[in-house]
């Protein structure tokens, strides 16, 4: 059986077509735990119209890692999967995974591509061919809304870390999902991102979105770098890329992307060297 643990604030219309899309799965066995953060009972009509799906409707405080922990505490299945509540799936996904596991018993944890309604690249550039993700590139692998794992990663692994990610009562909104994944593999588990299946995911890269989020993002990044002691070159790497697309954006006269990659540098930067510090004073109250 898979579990599909969906976290939901504010989403409705969203989540009714990722429930569609469950609804037209041809492989069965699976539940779904919603994890409800919206403090009224918006959901209750939605969930009652997909009576067809095996649903645990719950609910927890705001905090994406809060909630993806809560469904983990109730998750019966072998399979567990972390949908975002925007994303949907092709009507083969659950039966082609269920397969690839069977067909791999060594890896413990896999990852698709994310693409649109018209199969583009919906953020990160995935890699373009499948292979083992290793600690060097697992930030080009590891998008929640498309990893899949089996029950022995979150049993050796445990809960994702409620003080980072989005929702969280840090300023640190992301790298939640990458800090899994690297507690996984540091465990001795493999993961393998497959680019043949496909989650689907709306647009990711719109100038206005980034500039709400990119630096708040990047801080995650950048603490979850440290607290996985990166090699300075490869965190380097980052930086390089970021002010290097800033240069790049620049000469091409588009100010706004530039901003957008300054502000991703800086919150690397930033993240790598307060990230773990804070925390292990206690979180700081998210934009402080």
């Amino acid at each position: 059986m898979i579990s599909l643990i969906v976290a939901t604030v504010n989403r409705v219309a969203e989540l009714d077509r990722l429930l569609c899309s469950l609804e037209d799965q041809t492989y069965r066995d699976f539940e779904v735990i919603v994890v409800d953060q919206n403090s009224d009972h918006r959901l209750a009509p939605l969930l009652t119209r997909h009576d067809r799906l095996v649903i645990q409707h719950l609910h927890s405080e705001r905090g994406l890692s809060r909630a993806r922990n809560a469904g983990l505490r109730v998750a019966q299945g072998d399979i567990i999967a972390i949908p975002d509540d925007d994303c949907w799936y092709p009507g083969h996904l659950l039966a082609s995974v269920t397969g690839w596991f069977e067909s791999h018993s060594g890896f413990g944890l896999l990852s698709t591509a994310v693409r649109t309604a018209e199969n583009k690249p919906s953020g990160i550039k995935s890699p373009t061919t499948s292979r083992r993700c290793t600690k060097s590139d697992v930030w080009r692998c590891a998008v929640s809304t498309a990893l899949f794992m089996q029950r022995s990663v979150s049993t050796a692994v445990g809960g994702f870390n409620e003080d980072i990610g989005v929702g969280a009562r840090s300023r640190y909104q992301s790298g939640e999902e990458t800090d899994y994944v690297l507690r996984a593999l540091e465990n001795g588990f493999q993961m393998w991102f497959e680019s043949s299946l496909t989650v689907h995911h709306p647009p990711l890269d719109s100038i206005e979105r980034l500039r709400q989020t990119t630096y708040s993002y990047a801080l995650g990044a950048g603490c979850v770098l440290r607290i996985h002691n990166y090699p300075l070159h490869q965190i380097g790497g980052h930086l390089f890329r970021s002010f290097g697309g800033a240069a790049i954006s620049l000469c091409q006269g588009d100010l706004a992307r530039a901003r957008v990659y300054v502000l991703r540098g800086a919150g690397q930067l930033v993240g790598y060297i307060s990230g773990p510090r804070d925390l292990s004073r206690g979180t700081i109250p998210a934009g402080k």
